[in-house]
């Protein structure tokens, strides 16, 4: 038996339009400098509260709270908009399918995302069910 793992940002969905977009609304709800898209996106896959004290290193900890809790409002509403996705990476989809479909793998996420954010991605591309082991931020 083989097992292997995924990555969910940027390995299976490009979801940097998604993040930088809720990073954008996170730090424009408390009036604070955003910083440029490539340390956002430098710091994706780590968990959110220490991706943002990364961003923010002078920032304390109850802040840190706040804004990732901005972050995770921000992102919930970008969800829930039609126009906005975290589309699969060109051929993902095929080749999670035919790995599926070998009787010695077993496949696996292990991500920073939320588990909800996380099954919200998989129902919608109806891959849930070819995952046997999921580890995610929560």
């Amino acid at each position: 038996m083989k097992l292997i793992v995924f990555d969910c940002d940027g390995t299976l969905v490009d979801s940097q339009h998604m993040i930088v977009a809720s990073m954008e609304r996170a730090f424009a709800e408390r009036k604070l400098v955003l910083p440029p898209r490539e340390a956002i996106l430098s710091v994706v896959g780590l968990s959110l509260p220490l991706a943002i004290s990364r961003l923010v290193p002078e920032m304390d900890a109850s802040a840190v709270e706040t804004l990732t809790q901005d972050y995770k409002s921000a992102f919930a509403d970008l969800r829930r908009d039609p126009h906005q996705r975290e589309p699969l990476y060109p051929g993902v989809r095929e080749m999670l399918f035919e790995l599926g479909s070998l009787g010695n793998v077993v496949l696996g996420v292990a991500t920073g995302k939320s588990r909800r954010g996380l099954a919200a991605i998989l129902v919608r591309e109806d891959l849930s069910h070819l995952f046997q082991t999921i580890q995610t931020a929560d």
